[in-house]
């Protein structure tokens, strides 16, 4: 892990930015999709695999290859045979997974979404439960609320995976639509080889990636400060000030000890571990909303929730839909730390700096991020940052 100099420490500490140097700018993204390969704005592309975990039995380390989408042809396919090539453990939590819907309709399909889940789960980042959760609940209304036949060429198309997610009698919030879609796009990628790309619109009105300004920001602290108790005071000010302060997801502001965050009279200082091990210095504007949220804390609890909570896959999701909310902009953590970032770009704070502090790994995204910032969006300053950035990359090998 890099550990940061004073002057570093400093210059994350002091970076301050007005309203009118950035501007959020809705960009639309086109992508024309290769042969054979479903596209969409959400499009559950394919992860790399760092190798096997012994024992493991809910995540991609379930087999030392991704099983061949072969197994499912219409000539030779037998349902339920699929599953049998996983290793007992993966297996086992496949079959015994249970949905909430009707226990005949469920047994109608069981087996056909058994061999589906099998066929990609190795191949993805997906958690077995999260696959079969949504792969059910989809296969469920294609095969039994809408009649097609249960084959996969037929049932995975991604036209039937756009009818799914734009369904207007579900009152699904957007990111889990995009979710839904981002799953079934991958596991038909697999199953349908052959389908051919489809256009698909955005499903939000705000992207991740949008910036929030002054305004917006003002109004996020108050939404966190606002809570109806302590303990979600607490919480929502740490991912506000995590997040938009320290450019933290949600994943690492979830798995951080107490430990971990240090305050002092030079700052707030977070030791990050997770895949990109690194330290951050806190904005100096959320230092007060990061120290009041830990005060009385001590020792190696949780940071984030209650001290007895069980780490689990995605914690602050949930607990942002329960909070209590007024006409403030929806708290976003992605966007939260897409702020983090624009606002160091536009304070001129090195590029390579903020590579090493967010833990980013492509120059690219972090030029494109100068979009929002109209006195640095021009050629000559994108190439100021990725050459900037890349001595980060350099350093570090």
């Amino acid at each position: 892990m890099r550990h940061l100099t004073a002057r570093e420490r400093a210059l994350l500490r002091a970076a301050t930015v007005v309203d009118e140097q950035i501007i959020p700018v809705q960009r639309t993204v086109h992508s024309p999709g290769n042969p054979g390969r479903p596209t969409g704005r959400a499009y559950g592309k394919p992860f790399g695999r760092p190798g096997l975990v012994a024992g493991c039995a809910h995540t991609r380390c379930w087999e030392p290859d991704p099983l061949s989408g072969d197994l499912l042809d219409p000539e030779k396919y037998q349902r339920g045979t699929v599953v049998a090539f996983l290793q007992p453990g993966a297996a086992h939590a496949i079959q015994g997974f249970r949905p909430q819907f009707d226990r005949n309709r469920w047994e109608h399909i069981r087996l056909f979404v058994a061999d589906a889940v099998a066929v990609i789960a190795p191949a993805c980042h997906y958690l077995a439960e999260r696959l079969m959760v949504v792969t059910s609940g989809f296969v469920d209304w294609v095969v039994n609320v809408c009649g097609y036949p249960a084959l996969m060429r037929v049932v995975f198309h991604p036209v039937m995976i756009r009818r799914y997610v734009s369904r207007d009698d579900k009152p699904w919030q957007d990111k889990t639509r995009r979710d839904y879609r981002s799953l079934l796009l991958r596991i038909a990628e697999v199953v349908v080889p052959e389908a051919g790309a489809i256009p698909f619109g955005s499903l939000n009105t705000e992207a991740p990636t949008l910036p929030y300004t002054d305004r917006e920001l003002g109004l996020l602290e108050s939404w966190a400060r606002g809570q109806s108790s302590a303990q979600r005071r607490r919480d929502a000010g740490l991912i506000l000030g995590l997040a938009a302060g320290a450019g933290l997801d949600p994943w690492e502001i979830q798995h951080l000890r107490d430990e971990d965050v240090v305050v002092g009279r030079a700052g707030v200082r977070v030791t990050v571990a997770g895949s990109v091990p690194r330290e951050v210095t806190v904005l100096q504007r959320w230092e007060d909303l990061v120290r009041d949220s830990l005060m009385g804390r001590s020792g190696r609890e949780w940071v984030f929730g209650p001290a007895t909570r069980t780490s689990t896959f995605n914690a602050i999701t949930p607990f942002i839909r329960r909070t209590d909310r007024g006409n403030e902009p929806t708290p976003v953590p992605t966007r939260m730390r897409q702020t983090w970032i624009v606002t160091h770009l536009a304070a001129r704070t090195p590029a390579d700096l903020i590579m090493a502090a967010g833990g980013l790994t492509k120059p690219e995204h972090l030029a494109t991020s100068l979009a929002h910032i109209p006195a640095l969006h021009s050629p000559d300053e994108r190439r100021r940052v990725i050459r900037e950035a890349r001595d980060v990359r350099s350093r570090r090998h």
